[in-house]
């Protein structure tokens, strides 16, 4: 590996992350969309117009004035935002002064403000410019979607555009089209989009022969919240119409409509001249009257009649801000208005599953949620003001290609060191990268400070000084004071990590006047150059989730210095995120074990991601731990708890949330943690740090899993954007177009699914019929496909179709001969467990397979034999399990436990020893079934029918969300509702009967004992 050849690097790099199965098995469809769109001549000039900087993705759609591009940046590897005014606009324009009123808005940069970076002209001479593309969801969704906002929200968002206004007002520019649709919450904070945009167009415009006449009617601007100076084209309106249009989007936030309502263009703008709204507080009583007070002013008439200047709009925001209930500050989703229609409370606890779980059976449980949850979670409240202990390092800007690998990576080096000098704390490297502007001085490190409530920040540039020689130049900016003072290093360019500690000794003296201490660095850990940069690049792969390159780099970092501790980090941490097969490599422990003994002088940040990572590979390769299914675990509670230390410690460090998240999702279920807890860890993480993968495909599974159907698909549309093979972007973007199809397959979506691969086709519809949300898709995608049988020249894909349809169909019970024939035997024995099938029909079938040698296909059968009492026929399946067990094919398994243990386990059962029985299944390591407990669903009916209550539910609720896309699901989440309900718990009671009803609810009559004891049951609680 240390001797790996440049081209061999790169080729690894290209590869990209590899998606768990099953979507690796899909990987082979090439899928892009490029290929599917028709040549497009707009869509070809726009292109050229973009070069090669920046490649069309796909439309978002736009109004009449203008249509609204993906594209990705080929340099930087982001998405971004192209938007093309109209040929019919642009008739009206002079691009020219389009183009200069641009500009005066791309210099607005503002934490609370979607920058305009780029501007041009297509050779049709249609003006375009581009915005960062922004990973979240609009206020006019929000509203859409909830109605009347909850009041702490509506605070949070107000401030935050005002924050906007009073940056871009003092600055002469003017909004004109605020409204909730150029609004966007991301992060937890609220942003403004086409900032500048209306007025640069409403200043171009021009009429023929009269340079300073503006029609009437043709203001630029949205009638129901346009001021009324503006709507009759008043030259001299001004920033005070960006506080009137302010005033109708609080009033719609907090009414759920607009101060006039639904009417004709026209009769608004008459409505906004002689009309008085209704008032807000008749609406909102429980506002605080400072914002009721506020919106009314803010919709006074007269300009002067309003307030003057956005900052004041901030100071009578605060008041009402302090006249909040203690109680409900900063808690999304408080106080929410008095309307009858509100979103149902997220779901109880939903147990997690394992990576592993994910790639064998798919992606998640439904649970019934609200519609509205997912928009509300997780909302990060605006922070006070700059910490002055905190530190932020921003990227540096490099003067020359051959140090591009600094420009990130002295980030990390500096972070490093300075983290824990005296009292000083650093963002992490990986949230201060992901959130910097794309150009470092002192107004942007101002903004990128009080973002981050840093203190203090660090930018500075990097330049080559003859040929041996380079030059560090380093601002140290207070964001209280906006007082900077400047750092100078020199050094050879070999030996940049020599420069990096000097540096840092350098800042720390200039630090220890600012912070009033003497401060102490701590190295990087390397005086190796080639390993620190090999390490960086092993950095920057694992941000963007390239896995074997992570590793290749990390590797040749310790080859190059056999000492270095985080090189030797970064490999274990690979291995341990593998799972229990990939920690149980002897290389795991050895790259732990060396992480460990070479890390003195680490600082506090990498010393708690070690104590994690130690306790994460001590809970995958502890004993068996007896009992397991129904025992405690002491060392994952210490985990998860030690993970919470590090996200109170670090809250602005993706990464430490990323890490919760994921060890809440492997191992949630055992620790009570449930899928709304985890996955708000990994919406932290994704504000933070919207770069990283990992927790883009977590969230999208566990959004699936509670039925938030939309917000699964925002992720799996983020994962696709993310993803660096075409073939995986392909199919996560597919996937999100199947979720956001679901009351109709969209022409786009039928047209690739009507040619794609039959294995394609065929995984896709086993996936979507486990979901009780995402069951109609599978249902009406199985429909629209059975005409492609008729003209399949491929048996195998013919026969791949027909077990695909037959899955669908028996996911909603609707099961008859010719669709259990073309399951295989493991799914009739789960038909026949669910009472669906006959459980004679299904022991004969694995008879059949036995005398066949058909061992392994039959492996997890065996308590169907029992129940038929057919001791003989297991005991053949017990040897023939022992044979393979004892085969070089098991020993490569790696798994902790041998497949025969759980065939044996069933013969006292067989015997009639029910108390026996249990005993032996209670026994098996969860590893043995995918960190759930092995079969779980008889288990749970055995410990029901022992009247152990507590122990079947015990055993359901880390079970389920493994076997949800299994056909006995639904009957296991019967019995965990019947047991809840025994146990009073009328809430998951209710839960789990609803969940029977989604998934059974239309099938036939061999569930419909089933559907009537749940609709019964959802009747009692």
């Amino acid at each position: 590996l240390a001797a790996a050849s440049r081209s061999e690097i790169a080729d690894a790099t290209s590869r990209g992350p590899q998606p768990p199965t099953p979507h690796s098995r899909l990987s082979v469809v090439a899928l892009t969309y490029n290929s599917l769109r028709m040549t497009d001549p707009f869509l070809e000039a726009l292109q050229a117009a973009l070069g090669t900087a920046f490649l069309l993705d796909r439309e978002l759609g736009g109004g009449g004035m203008s249509r609204v591009f993906v594209a990705r940046d080929a340099l930087l590897a982001r998405s971004v935002v192209v938007k093309v005014l109209s040929p019919e606009l642009v008739q009206e324009l002079s691009v020219e002064r389009f183009e200069r009123e641009i500009a005066l808005a791309a210099a607005l940069q503002h934490a609370n403000i979607v920058p305009v970076f780029s501007s041009g002209v297509t050779r049709s001479g249609l003006p375009y410019y581009l915005m960062p593309f922004v990973d979240g969801t609009s206020v006019r969704a929000r509203i859409d979607q909830d109605g009347a906002l909850p009041i702490t929200d509506v605070l949070s968002i107000l401030t935050d555009v005002c924050r906007a206004l009073a940056y871009a007002h003092a600055r002469g520019v003017v909004h004109r089209d605020i409204k909730p649709d150029n609004v966007m919450i991301s992060g937890g904070a609220a942003v403004v989009t086409d900032f500048g945009i209306a007025k640069a167009m409403s200043s171009a415009r021009h009429v023929p022969g009269d340079e300073q006449l503006t029609r009437m009617g043709t203001s630029i601007g949205t009638p129901s919240y346009m001021a009324p100076e503006q709507g009759t084209g008043d030259p001299s309106t001004d920033h005070r119409a960006d506080l009137y249009a302010l005033g109708a989007m609080a009033y719609e936030m907090l009414s759920g409509s607009t101060p006039f309502g639904d009417r004709p263009a026209h009769a608004l703008l008459v409505a906004h001249l002689t009309e008085s709204p209704k008032d807000i507080a008749v609406t909102r009583p429980d506002a605080p009257a400072a914002l009721l007070r506020l919106v009314m002013q803010c919709l006074e008439k007269d300009p002067d009649a309003r307030p003057q200047d956005a900052s004041t709009a901030l100071a009578l925001l605060a008041d009402a801000a302090k006249a909040m209930p203690t109680a409900t500050l900063g808690v999304p989703g408080a106080q929410r208005a008095p309307r009858a229609a509100q979103s149902p409370s997220s779901p109880s606890r939903a147990p997690a599953v394992g990576l592993r779980t994910l790639a064998l059976l798919g992606v998640g449980l439904v649970i019934a949620a609200g519609a509205g949850w997912f928009a509300t979670r997780d909302k990060q409240t605006v922070p006070d003001g700059p910490d002055d202990s905190l530190l932020a390092v921003m990227p540096f800007t490099v003067r020359d290609a051959s140090l591009e690998v600094w420009r990130e990576g002295l980030v990390d080096v500096l972070s490093r060191n300075l983290d824990g000098a005296g009292t000083l704390r650093t963002v992490a490297a990986s949230t201060s990268i992901a959130r910097a502007p794309a150009r470092a001085d002192k107004a942007t490190a101002i903004t990128h400070g009080r973002a981050l409530a840093a203190g203090i920040v660090l930018f500075g540039e990097l330049s080559p000084i003859g040929a041996d020689s380079v030059r560090a130049r380093v601002t140290i900016l207070n964001v209280r004071s906006e007082n900077v003072r400047d750092v100078d290093v020199r050094g050879a360019i070999g030996r940049i990590d020599a420069m990096a500690d000097t540096l840092s000794l350098r800042l720390l003296r200039e630090l220890g006047v600012e912070l009033g201490g003497a401060a102490r660095a701590s190295t990087i850990g390397t005086t190796q150059v080639s390993a620190l940069k090999a390490y960086l690049r092993g950095l920057q792969f694992s941000r963007r989730s390239v896995t074997d390159s992570a590793m290749l780099a990390f590797r040749q970092a310790v080859s190059e210095d056999s000492t270095f501790s985080l090189a030797w980090r970064g490999v274990a941490a690979i291995y341990i995120r593998g799972g229990v097969e990939s920690a149980a490599a002897p290389e795991a422990q050895l790259a732990l074990e060396r992480a460990m003994r070479y890390a003195k002088g680490r600082s506090p940040r990498d010393s708690m991601l070690l104590h994690t990572d130690s306790l994460r590979f001590a809970l995958l390769r502890q004993p068996e731990v007896p009992n397991e299914p129904l025992a405690d675990y002491p060392l994952m509670a210490k985990l998860i708890r030690a993970l919470g230390e590090a996200t109170e410690r670090y809250p602005s460090d993706a990464e430490f949330w990323v890490e919760a998240g994921d060890a809440g999702f492997y191992f949630g279920p055992f620790v009570g943690l449930s899928d709304g807890e985890v996955l708000r860890s990994f919406m932290r993480a994704i504000a933070l740090d919207s770069s990283i993968l990992l927790p883009q495909l977590r969230a999208a599974t566990l959004s699936q899993r509670l039925g938030d159907l939309q917000g699964a698909s925002d992720h799996f549309r983020a994962v696709s954007r993310l993803s660096v093979d075409p073939r995986n972007a392909a199919f996560f973007a597919f996937q999100a177009d199947l979720l956001d199809s679901a009351s109709a397959a969209r022409a786009k979506v039928q047209a690739v699914i009507d040619t794609a691969p039959a294995p394609f086709v065929a995984a896709m519809l086993r996936e979507f019929s486990g979901y009780g949300a995402s069951q109609p898709i599978a249902t009406r995608l199985a429909a629209a496909q059975r005409e492609r049988l008729a003209s399949s020249t491929s048996p195998a894909d013919s026969a791949l179709l027909l077990s695909a349809f037959a899955f669908v169909e028996a996911s909603a019970a609707r099961v008859n001969e010719s669709v259990v024939q073309r399951l295989t035997i493991g799914e009739r024995a789960q038909l026949a467990q669910a009472g669906l099938w006959s459980t004679p029909k299904v022991a004969q079938d694995i008879r059949d397979a036995l005398a066949g040698n058909q061992v392994l296909a039959v492996a997890g059968a065996g308590g169907i034999l029992a129940e038929q009492k057919d001791t003989a026929s297991l005991a053949t399946l017990v040897a023939g399990l022992e044979r393979y067990d004892a085969s070089p094919a098991a020993e490569a398994r790696g798994t902790r436990a041998p497949y025969a243990d759980l065939a044996r386990a069933w013969m006292p059962l067989a015997r009639g020893d029910t108390a026996a029985t249990i005993r032996q299944l209670t026994a098996l390591p969860t590893a043995l079934c995918n960190f759930a407990p092995c079969a779980g669903y008889a288990l749970a009916r055995l410990l029901a029918a022992a009247k152990r209550d507590a122990d079947a539910a015990r055993v359901l609720d880390r079970w389920l969300p493994t076997g949800q896309l299994w056909l006995s699901g639904p009957a296991a989440m019967l019995l965990r509702a019947q047991v809840a309900e025994r146990l009073g718990d009328r809430a998951t009671a209710r839960r789990w009967y609803g969940a029977v009803v989604a998934r059974w609810g239309t099938g036939g009559d061999a569930a419909r004992s089933a559907v009537t004891s749940a609709r019964a049951g959802l009747g009692r609680t």
